[in-house]
């Protein structure tokens, strides 16, 4: 153990080594988290669908009745449940299956035949601040649409949205976009990072001849896997580094209490990455192929992560795929830290999906490699 010990600490030494005789490898160690995290975080906006709706019907009208109805038959709008009381249906929220909370207040029909109106109140869920503004958007819509049918058979006149509407932004007042896309900008950087740095190793190890050497060495082959993946590991904690003291300057944020957390939910990612480096340049005959093929899965791993869209809109078959998806783990995490100011109880599924395929990759890493004949 002591040897494999040495032997592995030797291998990292001699891996950070190559990595930071690399001029280009080292800037973007440390320039891509700052361009990430100023850069990335103002680029994206998109739709979405989905959009959960819990009724909490207070007043029993036919108007609240009528609104309900109208909220049930909007094609983008999914009326999730009806609830007796705010307080259930805000439980329901905390739990993360509803966008927002549509309550009708006592007395809302009746107040519209007098000067004091009753407003319909929104509690929208702004974790994700595209869903939580369009998602706005839509219901409002449909409320209004309904109101206006309505009165209109009435013959009362009902004009500008703040008669009916009052909206509350909760986890994210603000509405700040940037909240949302730090954790997106952290994904990038883990993604630019692992793959650039495992690609880089493995094509200077065979150029250079290294790959010969370390066939004939008289290392354990598990050491060797590991001595790779540690060496990508502390890489990619250095970039993690500059992209959170780069959030914090800029944005002011995370909290310093929420450190720990991060760096848990970051570290399995970036211990898993370079893991399935190695497992893939085990299985093809050159790291060029191994590169592509690294590339490839996890942009898509990426891009499934819902860091673009909510995993909500995808198609069945993609939110069914993304239930082996360590990015969206990741920024599911990583947003209930810093949009939620979530606690490790509150992430667990997430710290326990990841850690059991950390252990995966590197157990099929450690058994599927050997050292190629020369």
């Amino acid at each position: 153990m002591k040897k494999s010990i040495i032997s592995i600490s030797a291998v990292i030494e001699k891996e950070l080594r190559q990595l930071f005789r690399n001029k280009l490898l080292v800037a973007l160690l440390i320039l891509y988290p700052v361009i990430a995290v100023l850069v990335i975080t103002r680029i994206y906006n998109f739709d979405v669908n989905n959009v959960n709706v819990i009724v909490v019907d207070a007043d029993h009208s036919a108007l609240s009745t009528m609104l309900t109805d109208g909220l049930a038959r909007s094609g983008k709008v999914t009326l999730y449940e009806r609830c007796s009381t705010y307080d259930e249906a805000f439980d329901m929220m905390e739990k993360g299956n509803i966008d927002c909370i549509v309550l009708f207040p006592k007395g809302l029909e009746s107040s519209y035949y007098s000067s004091n109106r009753q407003k319909v109140q929104l509690s929208v869920k702004t974790v994700d601040v595209t869903k939580g503004i369009l998602g706005t958007k839509l219901i409002q819509t449909s409320i209004l649409s309904s109101v206006s049918k309505y009165f209109e058979r009435q013959g009362i006149d009902v004009q500008p949205q703040e008669e009916v509407i009052q909206e509350f932004n909760l986890y994210n007042p603000t509405m700040n976009y940037l909240l949302f896309m730090v954790s997106v900008a952290l994904l990038t950087i883990a993604f630019a990072i692992c793959s650039n740095v495992s690609a880089s190793s493995m094509l200077n190890e065979e150029i250079s001849g290294i790959t010969e050497l370390m066939n004939v060495s008289p290392m354990r082959p598990y050491a060797l896997v590991i001595a790779k993946i540690l060496s990508c590991y502390i890489a990619g904690l250095i970039s993690m580094v500059v992209g959170l003291v780069c959030s914090y300057l800029v944005y002011g944020m995370p909290e310093i209490h929420s450190f720990g957390l991060i760096f848990i939910v970051y570290s399995l990612y970036i211990l898993g990455v370079p893991a399935f480096a190695v497992f893939v340049n085990n299985l093809t005959s050159n790291p060029m192929q191994a590169f592509l093929i690294i590339t490839v899965f996890l942009m898509i791993s990426q891009y499934m992560s819902g860091f673009i869209t909510p995993s909500e809109s995808m198609v069945e078959l993609m939110q069914k795929l993304n239930v082996i998806n360590p990015a969206h783990y990741l920024v599911v995490a990583l947003r209930s830290v810093y949009m939620k100011g979530a606690g490790f109880v509150d992430i667990m599924r997430p710290i326990g999906v990841m850690t059991v395929q950390c252990g995966v990759l590197w157990a099929l890493a450690i058994c599927t490699f050997k050292k190629r004949q020369v």
